[in-house]
């Protein structure tokens, strides 16, 4: 694995330290530019030798359209940029997977009537998130990567998939059945859940990112969202502040006026984030999107 010397505050959170796998979440309330983020960073680390997976768990995500190049439920090597290649997470195709498997597996130990109520149980909404988050367990496990970019859903949704293995204990009931011993795959399974959540604590391998643009709501939804996290050990390490308008851009007053409301909520982002480095984007002119386009901006923000 490469090695990067002379590194800022910021490269060391995208880069690998100590030869060990680094792991880039991004987390943030809808529409703040969470994707775009995540495509700007991992073409970085890939431009830079680096390995790198982009992972998408949001259902709604869009970074096939961002890169400008498909992204398939298969891990796809993105022509374009040597070392990069990303998947996403087919949630409904997911869930099938899982329920079919729980299923097939309970109809070679019960009977039909107990198979059929571990059917019903399974049509909920909480089936969806253990489905989604066993395939980001799966993807979190890979070994073949230095870095791996996680692109992931709306905060709410985000913070229930990280808390999921407190529940891991009810789905584990609910496979072996009210008698049946919880079998050893499914200990193993628990064992590679508690080995992800370990990793996503451990700063010198993982960093915890929100994204926001400097308003109100995105602040507060992020700031609570963080101290949500650290209940589970979890801390913010960097945060993004997307879409500031440019010095030079704010000429006429009314964009002068936004641009002096964004700089007071970055001194409020500042102070709250106190902990975590800052990472300030600028607001482009044209849509983000393409490779030519995440690359120069890559190079602005980590130069």
């Amino acid at each position: 694995m490469k090695e990067v010397m002379c590194m800022s505050n910021i490269e060391k959170l995208i880069y690998p330290q100590n030869g060990k796998r680094k792991n880039i979440f991004f987390s943030g309330k809808g529409g703040v530019g969470k994707t775009s983020i995540a495509c700007i960073t991992a073409v970085q680390t890939s431009k830079k030798g680096f390995k790198t997976l982009l992972i998408t768990t949001d259902p709604a995500a869009h970074i096939g359209n961002v890169l400008d190049k498909p992204v398939m439920d298969e891990i796809t090597k993105i022509d374009g940029v040597e070392n990069l290649y990303a998947v996403k997470i087919d949630q409904r195709k997911a869930t099938e997977e899982y329920k079919n498997a729980i299923l097939e597996d309970a109809r070679k130990k019960f009977d039909i009537n107990t198979v059929k109520a571990m059917e019903e149980e399974l049509n909920s909404p909480c089936t969806e998130e253990m489905a989604a988050f066993q395939k980001f367990i799966d993807y979190a496990c890979e070994e073949n990567f230095d870095v791996i970019v996680f692109d992931t859903a709306p905060t709410g949704h985000t913070l229930r998939l990280l808390e999921l293995p407190l529940d891991w204990s009810k789905q584990i009931q609910l496979k072996a059945g009210l008698t049946a011993e919880i079998s050893e795959a499914d200990k193993a399974q628990k064992e590679r859940f508690d080995k992800v959540i370990e990793m996503m604590k451990d700063k010198e391998t993982t960093t915890f990112s929100f994204v926001m643009y400097p308003e109100k709501t995105p602040i507060i939804e992020a700031y609570r969202a963080s101290k949500e996290l650290e209940t589970i050990g979890i801390k913010t390490q960097l945060v993004v502040v997307n879409m500031i308008i440019p010095e030079e851009q704010a000429i006429t007053p009314f964009f002068k006026n936004r641009r002096n409301m964004q700089m007071k909520y970055i001194e409020e982002i500042k102070e709250r984030f106190k902990e975590a480095e800052i990472l300030q984007v600028p607001l482009f002119e044209k849509e983000i999107k393409g490779l030519k386009m995440l690359t120069q901006i890559s190079k602005i923000l980590f130069s």
